[in-house]
C-alpha cells in the first residue's frame, strides 16, 4: 500500500500559493456581458462553479479566450464589476465550457461572503460556508473538529461576528441561490443541467452543506490521496483528486480524516466525474454505498 499523499493537487484555478483565498463550490447565478472581446458581443445567464474572493470559475455557451475582459452581474445581490479571462476548463455539460476568472477590481467582491486564506491541505483544521443568524453575513469560516461536531449534532455554532460585532448563532448557509430581477438586455435564462449516469437522471436526495474536511480516499489498488473536500451530504461527498478513478468504481473513505487509524471507513461509489484544472486533477462526487 502506498503511503497517503502529502501534498494533494491544486483544485482551483491556480494552487494554494498563488490564490490568495480559500474558494468554495457554490452555483450563483450571473449575467456575464462581453463588449469588444475577441468573439462578437453577447449578454449570457449562466452561473459559477466555484468562487474565491478575487475570482471565480464560470459556466459560459459563448466563447472567450484568455485576457478578453467582462462584466459580471450577481444576479442574487445585483452588484457587478468588471473580470479578466485567465484560463478555460474543459465540462462534461454539453456545449458548455468553464472559465476562470479574476477580478480586475481588487477593492471590490462580488458574492457577499468573507474568505479565509487558502486552507493547508494535510492540515486538521476544516471549514464550512456559514450564515450569521443575527445580520445574514456569510463567511467561509475555519473550525476545529469538535466545533464541526457541534455543528453536526446541533445544527448550529456561536460566534462572533466581525460583521455585526455580536456574539451570534451561525448555521450553514444556503447553496442553492436564486437570482433577482434585473432589467438589462439578456438571453433566455439557461436551463439547469441535471447530471446522468448510465443513462439515468441523478437527483439529490440529501441536502448539501459547503464544508472543507481533511479526507482520506482509497482505491481498489491501494493507493490513497488526501484532500479537503468541497461539499458534503449524508449520502455522500465530493471532492478534488489527482487519482484517476472511474464511473462505478468502489473506494473507501474516511472523513473526516485525523490519521490516528480509530476512524470510521465508509465504502463510496463514483457517480460523478470531470476534469479539473487542464487535466491536473478529476473532480469527483461519491455517493455512499449501503448494502
Amino acid at each position: 500500500m502506498q503511503n497517503p499523499a502529502k501534498d494533494p493537487a491544486p483544485t482551483g484555478d491556480s494552487g494554494p500559493a498563488q490564490r490568495r483565498t480559500e474558494r468554495v463550490k457554490l452555483s450563483i447565478p450571473i449575467r456575464v456581458m462581453c463588449f469588444a472581446g475577441s468573439a462578437a458581443d453577447f449578454v449570457e445567464d449562466t452561473h459559477t462553479l466555484m468562487v474565491n474572493r478575487d475570482g471565480a470559475l464560470i459556466a459560459l455557451k459563448h466563447r472567450v479566450i484568455p485576457e478578453d475582459t467582462i462584466r459580471i452581474i450577481n444576479l442574487e445581490n445585483l452588484r457587478e464589476a468588471d473580470f479578466r479571462v485567465v484560463g478555460e476548463m474543459r465540462l462534461e455539460i454539453p456545449d458548455y465550457s468553464g472559465w476562470g476568472v479574476e477580478c480586475l477590481e481588487r477593492e471590490r467582491t462580488l458574492w457577499d461572503i468573507d474568505f479565509p486564506p487558502p486552507l493547508d491541505p494535510a492540515g486538521s483544521n476544516a471549514g464550512a460556508l456559514l450564515e450569521c443568524l443575527g445580520c445574514n453575513k456569510q463567511g467561509l469560516l475555519v473550525l476545529s473538529l469538535i466545533e464541526v461536531d457541534l455543528l453536526e449534532s446541533a445544527g448550529m455554532l456561536q460566534r462572533l461576528c466581525q460583521h455585526c460585532g455580536q456574539l451570534s448563532t451561525w448555521t450553514y448557509a444556503d447553496l442553492t441561490r436564486r437570482p433577482k430581477d434585473v432589467r438589462v438586455p439578456m438571453q433566455p435564462p439557461v436551463k439547469p443541467q441535471v447530471g446522468k449516469w448510465n443513462g439515468k437522471i441523478e437527483r439529490r436526495i440529501y441536502k448539501r452543506i459547503g464544508v472543507k474536511l481533511r479526507a482520506l480516499i482509497r482505491n481498489a489498488r491501494g493507493e490513497e490521496e488526501i484532500a479537503k473536500t468541497e461539499n458534503l451530504s449524508k449520502g455522500g461527498l465530493a471532492l478534488c483528486l489527482k487519482m484517476t478513478l472511474s464511473l462505478g468504481e468502489f473506494v473507501t473513505v474516511i472523513c473526516p480524516y485525523t490519521g490516528s487509524g480509530q476512524e470510521f471507513e465508509q465504502k463510496a461509489e463514483v457517480r460523478y466525474r470531470a476534469p479539473h484544472v487542464a487535466g491536473v486533477n478529476w473532480f469527483y462526487g461519491l455517493r455512499y454505498y449501503a448494502k
